[in-house]
């Protein structure tokens, strides 16, 4: 080991001993040397590196080595002895905010500053001209003239000795005052003055003379200081900076806006816990301990009305607790904090979610924090009016759904199921409006509701956790315009609005969530038993206070969570009452729809991450698709055939199809007809038993495979109580014999029903 030498070096250059090592022996100096600084570590962490090695030109006839060391931890254990007012970076930011400020608001106010020295020279002057003519001509001397006048009157006689003895009085002393030295000086020196700044102006010019009465301005500025005071009269000359409604916060500013608000009594100071630091571009925070009797959620419930005289729009005030009762962190912006729509950080890192744990990202909240929505043991509602958000809101859902692959994504669109079908990728079943098949979706979660609490009765326990998200994926149904189902479903709206209040009771801890999205809230779009247990409430705009505590809770309103008080044009604006952000005004992410799918790398993602662990649709056992496929004979896995969410037959292999599953294949896509030509095709090329035999004439062709194929529909179709049978319709080649789709579809049920 080297050590350091005290000779200074001459010339010294930078080489790299370990170049001219054996790679053996480098390996093993490197990791000595790596296992001492291990040792050393106050962290027991290695540094990168073991130092810089300098060698000098010329040390005692020899080159040795001199090793250079950087203590960082030093550097570092010094800086946080340091005050925070020193050496925090936010913190000398928000002082120079408030300095600009100041400086800007004076400087515009500058001529009424000027305005107002000047009132107040003109004052003293007056008061200090009307003094000194008043010792000078022995004024005082009037009052008691006029009084020896009136007792002489009162008298009734003429004797006016007293007066004349007083007005010999007043010249003697009027006299004296006049010859004293001080008046002599005062007058000399006046004289003097003004005799110097005229010849300085004739001479030399206003210019150089102006100067030279800033001394009578300020004799004049403190006689007219002493003259306020002697009046007792207010008068300001310099606003308070601070007063400002643009101005930086201050403690002054805080102390007396709880004043006003009548929080703090006028003689109670909250006082700041460390210096004031700016957080963001356009916003501070501070921390400040409440006198006695006065907590924080006193503060917090008067937020409103402190946001009022602090001159700033509600949305811009976020006021906490900070771990006592009697500390609170308020922060405060300058502009509004949702003016600006951010996006979606799913858009930049379409990485792995944990929806289990941290939650997916659905927005930022007034500081600018993200805000994570957790769907875990929980039910789950949305709603507002039309053209709020809502879509923007539920597509970073579903993204960052999409890209945790311990989910199985059920979504079942009441109208417009086009806006989704970019998700189908990700979706283990969607499909659009249609009433029956979500009836159907609903018995098939009740049953998996059933089953997965059977195990827990095996189990001994009383809920799913993550560690069985293996084993029971985290179940979310999504109902896009809930409203369409539970009001404008004819007779199945009251059968899912019974299920899904019963699903609600109980299966949210069985890893199931119902997630209700709805527009025009009120008590009859939103299942109350639902809402009841639904612990997830997001509302965008509402048209009334109905229609937020409808979405929210009974009371919300009066409770400060106005959702229907967003402003419309503000898009997306939401107040959010989940875990981790009760009450919350948050805005929610953007990623981008209209001039190009912004979700589609991101599902793109979530697809092959799915993929790669044997959970996209169809790759996986999934019990709720088996149950309806038997069900209706169509899969809505994927978004169905296409993934248009539209459900369909689901693709067969040879071996597994039958011959109604060739016959539908054989009908062009859009028709409603196929001829038995083009059905002895698709049968031919599924199997070549179908297929003509050498030499065989064409009639011979029809009559064999018309008795087969009669033959294996009969055995298709046996006790269903339903034939299929050729049909025959006029096109303009002539009479054409084949199947009708209608009645093909029909058979294909009928074989599902009696299969399961």
């Amino acid at each position: 080991m080297t050590h350091p030498t005290e000779t200074p070096t001459r010339n010294s250059q930078v080489v790299n001993l370990l170049d001219r090592m054996p790679p053996a022996q480098r390996d093993a100096l490197e990791k000595a040397a790596r296992a001492q600084v291990q040792d050393s570590s106050p962290a027991g962490i290695a540094d990168a590196s073991t130092g810089t090695v300098k060698l000098s030109a010329e040390v005692d006839g020899q080159d040795l080595p001199v090793v250079e060391q950087i203590d960082e931890t030093t550097r570092r254990r010094l800086r946080l002895h340091l005050p925070a007012a020193l050496v925090s970076r936010e913190v000398w930011q928000h002082r120079r905010a408030v300095v600009t400020h100041a400086a800007g608001y004076h400087a515009s106010r500058s001529h009424l500053y000027a305005g107002r020295l000047i009132k107040l020279s003109a004052m003293g002057l007056r008061s200090e001209l009307a003094s000194a003519a008043s010792y000078l001509l022995v004024s005082e001397y009037g009052e008691m003239i006029a009084e020896a006048r009136v007792e002489a009157k009162r008298k009734g006689h003429a004797d006016h000795s007293d007066v004349a003895q007083l007005r010999a009085e007043r010249r003697t002393v009027g006299r004296a005052r006049r010859r004293e030295n001080l008046t002599v000086l005062s007058a000399t020196g006046v004289t003097s003055y003004v005799a110097a700044v005229v010849a300085i102006a004739e001479v030399w010019g206003m210019a150089l003379a102006t100067p030279a009465l800033l001394p009578v301005v300020g004799v004049m500025y403190a006689c007219g200081l002493r003259e306020v005071r002697r009046r007792s009269e207010p008068y300001v000359i310099f606003d308070q900076a601070a007063a400002d409604e643009d101005a930086p916060l201050t403690d002054s500013t805080i102390n007396a806006a709880l004043r006003k608000i009548k929080v703090l009594g006028e003689e109670e100071i909250a006082e700041l816990i460390g210096p004031i630091r700016a957080v963001t571009i356009n916003a501070c925070e501070a921390t400040l301990k409440l006198p006695s009797g006065v907590t924080a959620p006193r503060v917090i419930a008067a937020r409103e009305a402190l946001a009022e005289a602090l001159n700033v729009e509600p949305s811009w005030l976020d006021v906490r607790q900070a771990g006592h009762p009697n500390r609170i962190t308020l922060w405060i912006a300058t502009s509004d904090p949702f003016a600006e729509t951010r996006v979606s950080p799913l858009v930049e890192a379409p990485e792995r979610q944990d929806v289990w744990g941290r939650g997916i990202p659905i927005g930022f909240n007034r500081r600018g924090e993200t805000i994570y929505l957790k769907l875990k043991h929980v039910m789950a509602l949305l709603g507002g009016m039309s053209r709020t958000g809502k879509g923007m809101l539920l597509r970073s859902i579903i993204c960052g759904l999409g890209l945790d692959p311990r989910v199985n994504i059920r979504l079942a669109a009441g109208a417009k199921p086009g806006e989704h079908i970019g998700y189908s990728r990700v979706c283990a079943t969607f499909f659009g409006r249609r009433p029956g098949r979500l009836d159907l979706l609903l018995d098939a979660l009740l049953m998996e509701a059933n089953r997965r609490e059977e195990f827990l009765e095996d189990e001994g326990r009383a809920k799913l956790g993550e560690r069985d998200l293996a084993q029971f994926p985290l179940e979310i149904l999504i109902i896009d315009e809930g409203q369409e189902y539970t009001q404008n479903s004819g007779p199945l709206s009251a059968d899912i609005v019974a299920k899904i209040e019963r699903l609600a009771g109980f299966a949210a801890a069985l890893n199931i969530v119902v997630f209700l999205v709805t527009q025009d809230p009120d008590k009859n779009t939103v299942p109350r038993k639902f809402k009841s247990n639904s612990a997830v409430r997001i509302a965008t705009k509402t048209g009334s206070p109905t229609q937020t505590n409808a979405i929210l809770k009974e009371g919300a309103t009066g409770n400060g969570l106005r959702a229907h008080e967003i402003p419309f044009e503000r898009k997306g604006q939401t107040i959010v009452d989940i875990d981790g952000a009760e009450g919350e005004l948050m805005r929610s992410y953007f990623i981008e729809d209209e001039e190009h799918d912004g979700a589609e790398p991101i599902i793109t993602a979530g697809r092959e991450l799915r993929e790669q662990c044997g959970r996209a649709p169809g790759q996986f056992a999934d019990p709720i698709e088996d149950y309806l496929l038997l069900a209706t004979g169509l899969s809505s896995s994927g978004g169905g055939p296409g993934g248009r969410g539209k459900p369909g037959r689901p693709e067969v292999t040879a071996e597994e199809a039958t011959v109604l599953d060739v016959i539908l294949g054989a009908f062009p896509s859009g028709a409603d007809r196929v001829p038995l030509e083009a059905v002895r095709t698709e049968l031919a090329d599924w199997d070549q038993q179908w297929a003509p035999r050498p030499e065989e004439e064409a009639a011979a062709y029809a009559g064999r495979i018309g008795k087969a194929l009669g033959d294996a529909l009969d055995k298709e179709l046996e006790g269903t109580g339903v034939t299929l049978e050729p049909t025959r319709w006029r096109e303009d080649s002539g009479r054409v014999r084949g199947y009708l789709k209608s009645d093909v579809e029909e058979a294909y049920e009928a074989a599902r029903k009696i299969q399961k």
